[in-house]
């Protein structure tokens, strides 16, 4: 039995037979002869026209149980099916290279794929996970074989996959895939959006899957824990089974929801527990499993669903609906946090590192039309309600926050003349994910109402570590004592402003780090919804007073080992 570790996408335990896809698509590097050309090109619109009909079908079928942005992304995905640049590329192939259809699809596919892997823009690289999901779900179309020479299975399957896509989710006969593994695919790609909205247990960064699996292999995939187990004994896969019929169990029955007054550690000190979501879909969840709002609400998927810059009455309309789920409960909207690039588009603003350039607070600066609306919407679509706050993304220093705040003022008094309705207050706070602007967040607080430490981007910028880069997700993961120490010190900087502050990210969920956060003064923390229970178990462990012994502890271990040393015993105590 072996346990192989990634990263968790979307939460959820499956066991099953293990079913590999998209390993042995290599050019065979055949030539057609000339009499065969107009039978491929005919596959080839054949398997176009079939494309269309499953997504058109899915979009149908999945209407109910998915929100208007998620919906748009298999628009984006019809979109590419009938761009005549693609398919002109790919008749190409076939008429002046003679090659069979599959093999064109996968190298005009593959050239784009590469092109857009090399600009660096979150936006581009999106769009490549689009045009691999159109891809693949085209090469499954045109082709018969099965992987490996293995059957194709007959009933429900864990797929193992190279990459993350949404043509592989939905299955091309009855959505059979209960789990899946991949070596590739990242957490913000429309396919990663997807698996959570439907609940799907993802894990994704496991490299290798050739090597640890063979189609038709019994695996667990914990995809909470973000675990590949392969080869499991008896009392794994019972263990595992019991867990599987749990978690089915909570997805089809809304969960007990726990009262706020409830959200206290074990000595009976109140915590406050709100949401993290991105789609209105999560943002229904928020109620149902009685958090007390939502902390943090990632606007990005309006802009990344489809081509277009989204229209402001498409906003406000999507906003609108956010605003009454939470029938009155704090919702805070975080601004658009994307690269140039996604802002514009195209691919005329590349940025040689746009995870630290014009992103965030800094790029809608730059770009004033696109501040303007967003902020109008959120004012527009807050109009009445009295829990509405706005946090501003990537703030370095205090300009920032002053200037998004005179904007504000400036649209409020230009909708109030218009006479549109329009929310009277809205507080803004900025998200603290740039070390600077942790070392100034006493200064920073005087200027707004409350603050955000976003844990997962601070700790990446802090060690230099991409925590979506497989290759230094140790540092990433490390616990370094420079992280705590500078969580503490922001803890201290709270109280004696007397200002709130709400930890965010995966991290802020963390039932081995959460003692900690506790222990330094944190009482705010947003996190995804179905984390909360986890949360709810780790305060009922721990008095307070434990808790400040414990921090005590690792601020005083000086090496990342020492740190971890003290952790161990949270884990296991």
């Amino acid at each position: 039995m072996t346990r192989v570790r990634g990263e968790s996408v979307s939460p959820g335990v499956a066991v099953g037979q293990v079913h590999l896809r998209g390993f042995d698509a290599q050019a065979a590097g055949r030539r057609i002869a000339a009499d065969e050309v107009e039978a491929e090109l005919n596959r080839l619109r054949e398997a176009l026209q079939k494309s269309r009909t499953q997504i058109e079908e899915i979009k149908q079928k999945q209407a109910s149980g998915l929100g208007e942005a998620e919906l748009r992304i298999f628009d984006s995905h019809l979109a590419y099916l009938a761009d005549a640049m693609f398919v002109t590329e790919i008749e190409a192939q076939v008429i002046k290279e003679r090659l069979p259809v599959g093999d064109a699809v996968q190298l005009v596919f593959a050239k784009y794929d590469r092109i857009f892997q090399l600009v660096e823009s979150d936006l581009l690289r999106r769009r490549a996970s689009d045009l691999r999901d159109v891809a693949t779900r085209l090469q499954r179309n045109l082709e018969a074989e099965t992987v490996r020479g293995a059957p194709a299975p007959t009933g429900p399957y864990i797929l193992a996959a190279r990459k993350l896509t949404t043509a592989d989710m939905f299955g091309l006969d009855n959505e059979k895939v209960e789990a899946i593994v991949a070596e590739e695919g990242g957490m913000s790609s429309h396919a990663a959006i997807l698996a959570r909205s439907m609940g799907i247990p993802t894990v994704t960064g496991i490299r290798d899957l050739p090597r640890l699996l063979r189609s038709g292999d019994l695996v667990i995939l914990d995809a909470t824990a973000g675990e590949l187990v392969t080869a499991p004994d008896d009392s794994a896969l019972a263990e595992a089974t019991a867990a599987v019929q749990r978690w089915k169990a909570s997805k089809a029955q809304a969960p007990e929801p726990v009262a706020a007054d409830q959200h206290q550690t074990r000595d009976g000190t109140p915590v406050r527990l709100l949401g993290s979501c991105g789609s209105a879909g999560e943002a229904e969840l928020v109620g149902t499993f009685g958090m007390e709002g939502i902390g943090l609400f990632r606007t990005e998927l309006q802009f990344l669903a489809g081509k277009e810059r989204p229209s402001e009455d498409t906003l406000v309309a999507a906003y609108r609906q956010v605003v009454a789920g939470q029938r009155g409960r704090p919702l805070s909207f975080r601004l658009l946090d994307v690269t140039a690039a996604t802002r514009e588009g195209t691919s005329s603003h590349q940025e040689r590192n746009p995870a630290m350039g014009s992103r965030g607070v800094r790029g809608l600066l730059a770009d004033r039309d696109l501040l303007r609306m967003q902020l109008r919407a959120i004012l527009r679509a807050g109009a009445g309600a009295t829990a509405l706050s706005l946090l501003v993304p990537f703030v370095t220093g205090i300009a920032d926050l002053q200037r998004v705040k005179a904007a504000v003022l400036e649209e409020r008094v230009a909708l109030t003349k218009a006479k549109v309705p329009c929310v009277a207050d809205l507080p803004i706070a900025p998200v603290i994910e740039v070390p600077a602007a942790a070392m100034q967040l006493a200064a920073l607080l005087v200027e707004s109402d409350f603050a955000v430490i976003a844990i997962d981007d601070l700790q990446a910028h802090l060690l230099a570590a991409d925590r979506d880069n497989a290759a230094v997700r140790e540092y990433h993961e490390m616990v370094h004592p420079a992280v705590f120490e500078l969580l503490a010190r922001m803890a201290k900087d709270g109280e004696r402003r007397g200002k709130p502050l709400v930890l965010f990210g995966e991290s802020a969920a963390d039932p081995v780090r959460m003692p900690f956060y506790l222990g330094v003064g944190y009482r705010s923390f947003s996190i995804a919804p179905v984390r909360l229970r986890g949360v709810l178990k780790v305060l009922a462990r721990y008095s307070v007073e434990e808790c400040r012994k414990l921090a005590a502890r690792i601020l005083e271990a000086p090496r990342a080992l020492d740190v971890q040393k003290v952790l161990v015993n949270v884990e296991t105590g």
